[in-house]
């Protein structure tokens, strides 16, 4: 069965003890998939901010599925966990790169909102998996360059650039004319005969074009093509085992990081780790991300 036919079956999270509040289904712009959810940990003061955006090729996905569960442990150690939809691509029909605008909407909605769902917008971490992960790094890096990728088909309401703290990238696609080679130099199968080609998930974002043959909008798809001094720390996990995305794209991106930032992004290569939550939703790696982005946290001084 090629990616883009199978089903997108929906499985919900499980939504743990610590979510003190929740807020549903909130509309942060005008397309039906412009909606967001918000869980809030206890306590009355604001929230430091876990933004969570879901893998599925861009062709697939929900909010709030089984895939936010590793992300709603933050709960726990006083996060506000966010997760929202974005428009998704079909065969028939290419967004990308309109889901950067999303995020970016998403972003200013919640900026403007935050006193009200007691959230801390200086501290916001970016958290994503598979094509989430390239979503996630993608914004941050164009956002942090003041570069505006997609549109929302309206006026932006707000013209500034969010400010994102750390990017957490979990097994992303990123340079994605590059997933053959990858494969073959890691003696690796891939999962889908048809990755490289027209109809690959990865082609499909590309306006059904073979990677190969559409360089121009593989390097606008590549969040290294937006690297400032500016962008922000970045962590990237991936296993070595993985047959749908190879892991050698998160390791040209930590290398494409240090070459443009001259800093070391934080990585965790997952021994026989394959694609999917399964395999990195343990102690040992939410303890790396926890640490990750305490680190990054930034202290709003007392004033009187």
């Amino acid at each position: 069965m090629l990616f883009k036919d199978k089903p997108d079956t929906f499985v919900p999270a499980t939504i743990p003890s610590t979510a003190r509040q929740r807020y549903l289904n909130i509309a942060y712009a005008s397309d039906e998939h412009h909606t967001l959810d918000i869980y809030l940990p206890t306590g009355e003061t604001t929230f430091p901010v876990i933004l969570d955006i879901y893998g599925g090729g861009l062709l697939r996905g929900r909010k709030s599925s089984v895939k936010l569960n590793p992300s709603l442990r933050f709960l726990a150690d006083g996060f506000a966990v966010i997760s929202l939809n974005y428009r998704l691509n079909t065969p028939a029909k290419n967004y990308f790169p309109n889901q950067i605008a999303d995020i970016r909407a998403a972003l200013d909605f919640l900026r403007q909102h935050a006193n009200g769902y007691q959230l801390d917008m200086n501290n916001v971490t970016l958290i994503g998996e598979s094509s989430g992960a390239q979503l996630a790094a993608l914004s941050a890096a164009s956002f942090s360059a003041q570069v505006s990728l997609g549109t929302l088909g309206s006026p932006q309401t707000d013209h500034s650039f969010p400010i994102i703290n750390s990017i957490i990238g979990l097994y992303g696609p990123y340079q994605v004319d590059q997933f053959q080679e990858q494969f073959l130099k890691l003696n690796i199968t891939p999962k889908f005969q048809e990755t490289g080609q027209a109809n690959a998930f990865e082609a499909i974002m590309l306006n059904n074009t073979p990677p190969k043959l559409a360089p121009d909008l593989v390097i606008q798809a590549n969040p290294a093509t937006y690297f400032t001094s500016k962008m922000p720390p970045l962590m990237l996990i991936a296993g070595t085992k993985d047959s749908v995305v190879p892991y050698l794209q998160s390791v040209s991106l930590a290398e494409a990081y240090y070459k443009t930032t001259g800093k070391h992004a934080i990585t965790h290569w997952v021994s026989g780790g394959g694609h999917g939550p399964k395999d990195y939703d343990t102690n040992v790696i939410y303890q790396k991300k926890l640490s990750f982005i305490r680190r990054h946290i930034k202290t709003t001084p007392i004033t009187k």
